[in-house]
């Protein structure tokens, strides 16, 4: 049965260090193998605070991925918005793609009735809306490190 997730989580990549781009382009790159392999789909909005996910594919395997995403350091306190049977993938374009949400993003997530990117405040509905957006202008397999 296919089964869409959403869940958010805090970021804890190396802004410190200034490895966050590289953290989360290893991520990406895990991620893009690990669910090409195990037939899971989705996207990943990042605002260097909050992950919010969305993974489509077979409760089995969506289930295995969430419990290795639990067990990663990388980012705490992972709160499961909603998971239900999908008729149908809305991401099956992306193993993972992602949209790293930077600057002045009031209009986009105005247009999703949200004042700020804070999974707290918003719905399962509203954070697959806000990615479906994204994703429709392009999302990203890798990010490039600032200049």
């Amino acid at each position: 049965m296919l089964t869409r997730l959403v869940y958010h989580s805090e970021n804890h990549l190396g802004a410190a260090g200034g490895t966050m781009i590289a953290d989360l382009n290893a991520i990406l790159d895990v991620s893009n193998r690990n669910n090409e392999k195990a037939g899971i789909t989705g996207a990943l909005l990042f605002d260097t605070l909050w992950f919010v996910q969305i993974l489509e594919g077979e409760r089995e395997a969506v289930s295995a991925t969430l419990c290795r995403i639990i067990g990663d350091p990388r980012h705490d306190t992972v709160t499961v918005m909603d998971c239900r049977p999908a008729a149908a993938r809305l991401f099956g374009n992306w193993w993972m793609g992602l949209a790293l949400l930077r600057g002045d993003q009031s209009a986009l997530l105005g247009r999703h009735g949200l004042t700020s990117f804070n999974p707290r405040d918003m719905s399962a509905d509203q954070a697959v809306s806000l990615a479906l957006d994204v994703a429709a202008g392009g999302l990203n397999r890798k990010i490039a490190a600032p200049a």
